[in-house]
């Protein structure tokens, strides 16, 4: 993390908490990352704004903060894609200092490991648990699906959604297809089946409430509920227009969400695993080697 940007993630640690605690006490990394900007009041711009790599800005400052939060006992992660406060995190409360304080406190720490270690990045890095690691391939395949023609990516959220179970499923998007680009069925029960319409747009920037609202227009009664697909993001007023009461519901899909279905089912993506020194783990055996050291000499 550059030192210019110690500043702007430190800052996300006390809504962090208070996130999850307006959760209940544990929350999904996106419910997270929509929460802490609404409580801190995050314009749309700052909120949506680009690392140099292609990845949004915010999203991973506060993932770098909530690795902090991690190493000081206040959260937790149980299990992939769940960031749960710990009962210290529970009643834990930080201000604006304190929150520099624990920041300060940790790149002490990580500092001196660094030192008496052989090792050149002693320091653990970040959990994978949605904290900031590298993840090119969710960049390189939301690019390789922005380049493709508009029709087969229609195409390939059609295939997708084949593999998540709809049946029926048929492209339909044309010159006249009112903002509908497929529909298909969907069982949600051994006795109910919904009919589903989508829309797929190939977008780096951003899908707007009219846009939603157009979709929404379009459905009418050809269907029951739509899905929205794009790879790019959805504006604060897109969301709420998918939430309006007197509308279809839709469910938005943005990149990274579509990222996620695609790593979920293997579809466009085969899982390669690798490891990494587990560091706070290997510490638990410097206090004994120096001791062994000691007797030798």
């Amino acid at each position: 993390m550059r030192k210019e940007s110690h500043a702007e993630f430190v800052q996300w640690m006390p809504f962090i908490l208070d996130a999850l605690r307006e959760h209940g006490g544990s929350a999904t990394p996106r419910e997270v990352y929509d929460t802490v900007a609404r409580l801190a009041k995050v314009p749309e711009e700052r909120r949506f704004a680009k690392l140099d790599g292609g990845s949004l800005r915010y999203p991973n400052q506060v993932a770098w903060a909530r690795q902090y939060l991690v190493w000081e006992g206040f959260l937790s992660s149980p299990k992939r894609g769940l960031w749960m406060l710990t009962a210290a995190g529970h009643g834990k409360h930080l201000s604006s200092d304190e929150a520099h304080q624990l920041f300060q406190k940790w790149v002490a720490i990580h500092a001196a490991r660094r030192k008496t270690s052989k090792a050149p990045d002693a320091a653990p890095g970040p959990a994978h648990d949605g904290g900031p690691t590298s993840e090119d391939y969710k960049e390189e395949i939301l690019s390789h699906l922005q380049s493709v023609a508009p029709q087969e990516f229609e195409r390939f959220c059609a295939d997708l959604l084949r593999q998540l179970g709809m049946e029926q499923v048929e492209v339909t998007g044309g010159t006249s297809d009112k903002g509908i680009d497929g529909e298909g069925y969907l069982r949600i029960g051994p006795l109910v089946t919904t009919k589903i319409a989508f829309q797929c747009k190939r977008y780096n920037g951003a899908v707007s409430a009219r846009e939603v609202r157009e979709f929404q227009g379009g459905i009418g009664s050809r269907a029951e509920k739509g899905i929205f697909f794009t790879t790019g993001y959805f504006t604060d007023g897109a969301r709420d227009a998918a939430r309006h009461s007197m509308s279809r519901p839709i469910e938005l899909i943005d990149g990274d969400r579509l990222v996620e279905l695609l790593e979920q089912h293997e579809f466009g993506l085969r899982e390669a695993k690798t490891y990494e020194v587990d560091y706070s783990f290997i510490s638990n055996y410097r206090h004994s080697a120096k001791q062994q050291k000691r007797r030798d000499s």
